[in-house]
């Protein structure tokens, strides 16, 4: 049998060591079951009564794609899988959530080198079956929670997976709160006194990402820097909660900012790239010359009528008196 990718539109799932009944939905009389390609034959194993097949002591070895038929035409199927959840560990889901919105979806990894499709659905809203992604890294789930307003009902995240034998199922309750990981902050230079001396101080102002909800002040954020000093090359951190600006006095070479929810503790979102902060200040340079210059009155070139100058010479003046 080949790896199931998908879900089978209809499958049939039991426990290990049970009997499982298959029934043929057709409204023929003589039908002939097959498993796989192969034709079953009345045993201890598969027992055959009408259109139902029972199968006896459902183990690996008779799982698979039953099919019945009717003159050598399909009448229905059932693929039947073993369901294996109850012995089935260590597959986890994690998921993350980058604001509180409802307008930005959940996203989740779940990941088996035993199952070959797996697929999340929100159970809690109702939500459908979602596949991964097209990288196959990330389920991204829909929800209807209110930023707004506090959580009263957990979310519940179930999850499914099959492959050519086997099923197993797994669910993942969590508050949103719980799983808040913001998206990076974006940062910026606004200026550098005592540029390049031991005493430099830089003021930098970081904005939130661009997911964040606002109003800032009802949804806080919590910031970190981290920096490098240039002669010696160490690493310093400096965290601050309020207002968007800090200051960092040394001479820096490098740095970079995270940030996270100030009220609920949330995970650290990843660290921003390293910024050169000569580079910044290069950029911030060429930015103000930039408007400097269009900020500049232009001044009006003088146009020549008939090719004659216009500040004439003082033999011309006199001409006109003779």
């Amino acid at each position: 049998m080949s790896a199931l990718n998908l879900f089978p539109e209809k499958f049939a799932i039991a426990e290990r060591n049970t009997n499982v009944t298959l029934t043929c939905r057709t409204d023929k009389d003589n039908i002939e079951w097959k498993r796989e390609d192969a034709e079953i034959q009345q045993s201890e194993c598969e027992i055959l009564r009408g259109k139902d097949l029972t199968v006896i002591d459902l183990d690996e070895d008779l799982t698979g794609n039953y099919t019945c038929w009717s003159d050598d035409i399909l009448e229905d199927y059932t693929y039947l899988l073993l369901d294996k959840s109850k012995e089935a560990t260590g597959f986890k889901i994690n998921c993350t959530v980058e604001t509180f919105s409802c307008t930005e979806n959940i996203k989740c990894t779940w990941t088996s080198d035993e199952f070959s499709a797996l697929r999340l659905r929100n159970t809690r809203d109702n939500g459908h079956w979602v596949s991964q992604s097209v990288d196959g890294e990330f389920f991204f789930l829909p929800h209807s929670t209110n930023s707004y307003s506090e959580e009263s009902e957990r979310l519940l995240i179930t999850g499914e997976a099959v492959s050519k034998c086997c099923y197993m199922k797994t669910d993942h309750s969590f508050y949103l709160r719980d799983i808040v990981k913001p998206a990076d902050p974006s940062i910026s230079i606004c200026s550098i006194k005592h540029e390049g001396s031991d005493e430099q101080i830089i003021e930098l102002e970081v904005m939130p990402p661009s997911t964040w909800p606002q109003p800032q002040s009802f949804f806080p954020l919590k910031h970190q820097i981290e920096y490098e000093i240039r002669h010696t090359g160490e690493l310093k951190t400096k965290e601050w909660d309020e207002g968007s600006k800090i200051q960092v006095e040394g001479s820096v070479s490098k740095l970079r900012v995270r940030c996270r929810d100030l009220l609920l503790l949330s995970e650290w979102s990843e660290w921003t790239t390293w910024q050169n902060v000569s580079k910044m200040k290069k950029r911030d340079h060429t930015k103000r010359n930039k408007v400097e210059a269009n900020s500049k009155p232009r001044k009006k070139k003088n146009k020549k009528k008939n090719g004659q100058k216009k500040n004439k010479s003082p033999k011309s003046q006199l001409g006109k008196f003779f």
